[in-house]
């Protein structure tokens, strides 16, 4: 049975005179589903990083591993590119500032309808 056309283009850029660009991204893809498991365990990317540079199963830096990431792992799954450490509450549960009525503070009040002797 044949190999997929992802798993030929992976073995040719092994084989012959690709770009080192070509290189990483065959092995990153010959990884990708074993990142994938490891990042839905919880891992951090950059854990997952150090661990493959310690194996040496991938030879390119932590920036060029993230950007495979984000391009091949994260936008296929459906993911935000928003790291999961970083928290931000939902929209609905923020709190919501009521504007004071005009003239009761001392400061800049924003009035969003022009007045007509201001734009002459």
């Amino acid at each position: 049975m044949e190999t997929s056309l992802s798993g030929r283009i992976a073995e040719r850029a092994k084989k012959q005179r690709a770009s080192k660009r070509e290189q990483n991204r065959a092995v990153f893809l010959a990884l990708r589903q074993e990142i994938h498991h490891a990042m839905d365990d919880g891992w951090p990317v950059a854990t997952i990083w150090r661990t493959l540079k310690e194996e040496q199963k991938i030879d390119f830096s932590y920036q060029a591993f993230r950007l495979y990431v984000n391009k091949l792992v994260r936008k296929q799954a459906g993911a935000s590119i928003v790291p999961p450490t970083v928290y931000r509450e939902p929209v609905s549960s923020q709190k919501k500032s009521t504007p004071s009525p005009k003239g009761t503070g001392s400061g800049f009040t924003f009035d969003p309808t022009p007045k007509k002797e201001d734009l002459i």
